[in-house]
């Protein structure tokens, strides 16, 4: 089996072992886009001055460019999440987005990152676009409505794509505290399943923002009340959101039947908690994986060990090696980052797929990594799109 690869020089130089987007079918991933040149130079640089407005511009430039290179339009985008290192910057993204996505409704999410691999970055974006034109953004009662935004998700090949946030149906934050919040975003995400023909068996994959990651156990037993035993694969970090009185932001990815549960010895399938694994159709969904083993290890070994998990659990599925088609990856500390690539490197191979990495507090004292996946049983022939002649240091 061999990928397909698609060259550009239109995009920037890797600094690290990531394409720019992959493509199975009609499904792109885009992976971490930024507001930067192909020679690594940031828009409107200027020498002690982020100029956020330019690095936005150029970010969405950068993104359609990505789109074209791989057969997809903006009007294809199902999901985007974009993190911001200043949340004070928020409100002049939305203000660009709305100038990009006025009439496209993507599941959108945007969330905090505390600075990027490339320093005086101020804003980087992932998406998932489905090619033909066929998706649907969908309304739903008693949800509030955002500009650009899909008020109850978006069903395209068929799966559903959600970002339920913790506010009323006039899109005020619902409750003061975190519980509260929890309660208001699961009943929003309720709705948004309902308005697809969908219940919470149905979800596969969940991705939990918290602005504080100490309050994760008790947003968790939300989920147990709303999931019951079956709780999806799982992803939580802890970062700034946002809406500065927000605690929690939930995405998620649905399918009519959910999917097989998939579990390994080290990563076992458990009642009431997080699937390590979901097949769902052509797809595995993989929890966000960590190499912590309750000792001091360096940021190598538990990417390393973080990846042992990810290979065992895309074994079990019966799904190819090659078959991841898009990681997302979770440090603590820029300063690990050298470390962490040093890890990922000896599990991926070039063609290196899209991945997303970014800055967030993660559970568990001593975790310094989490690696995400998702991979195709068709992933090992996937199309890739990178710039020529660069190998990863």
């Amino acid at each position: 089996m061999t990928k397909e690869v698609i060259f550009t020089d239109r995009l920037m130089r890797p600094i690290a072992h990531f394409s720019h987007a992959s493509r199975v079918g009609k499904v792109v991933h885009v992976g971490a886009t930024a507001g930067v040149l192909p020679d690594l130079r940031l828009a409107g640089d200027s020498p002690g001055r982020i100029d956020f407005v330019a690095q936005t511009v150029k970010m969405f430039e950068n993104l359609e460019t990505a789109l074209g290179l791989m057969g997809a339009k903006f009007s294809d985008i199902v999901r985007l999440k974009t993190y911001v290192a200043f949340p004070r910057d928020t409100k002049k993204y939305l203000e660009i987005y709305a100038s990009h996505f006025g009439g496209i409704r993507p599941a959108h999410t945007v969330v905090g990152s505390w600075d990027f691999p490339l320093p005086q970055a101020a804003i980087e974006l992932d998406a998932i676009a489905v090619r033909g034109g066929a998706n649907k953004s969908l309304a739903g009662d008693g949800l509030a409505s955002f500009d650009g935004c899909a008020v109850a998700g978006v069903v395209a090949d068929g799966f559903h794509y959600a970002t339920a946030l913790p506010v009323d149906a006039q899109g005020n934050v619902a409750a003061p505290d975190c519980g509260g919040q929890a309660t208001a975003a699961l009943r929003n995400l309720g709705a948004m399943l309902a308005a697809a023909g969908l219940t919470p068996n149905d979800v596969v994959n969940l991705h939990l923002t918290v602005s504080d990651i100490r309050k994760l156990a008790g947003v968790e037993a939300e989920l147990r009340t709303f999931f019951g035993e079956q709780i999806p694969t799982f992803t939580a970090v802890g970062a700034p959101l946002e809406h500065p009185d927000f605690h929690l932001t939930i995405e998620s990815v649905a399918t009519k039947g959910g999917g097989q549960r998939i579990g390994t010895k080290a990563r076992p399938l458990t009642k009431s908690q997080p699937a390590p694994a979901i097949v769902a159709g052509d797809l595995l969904f993989l929890s966000g994986q960590t190499g912590n083993t309750g000792g001091n290890a360096d940021v190598e070994s538990q990417t390393r060990t973080a990846w042992q998990h990810l290979n065992k659990l895309i074994g079990a599925a019966g799904f190819h090696p090659d078959s991841l088609i898009r990681t997302n990856n979770i440090l603590t500390d820029w300063r690990d980052y050298g470390g962490f690539n040093a890890g990922y490197g000896a599990n991926m191979r070039e063609p290196y797929v899209p991945r997303a990495t970014v800055l967030a507090s993660l559970p568990g004292e001593g975790t310094r990594v989490q690696v995400e996946g998702l991979a195709h049983r068709g992933g090992a022939e996937a199309t890739m799109l990178q710039v020529p002649g660069v190998t990863a240091r």
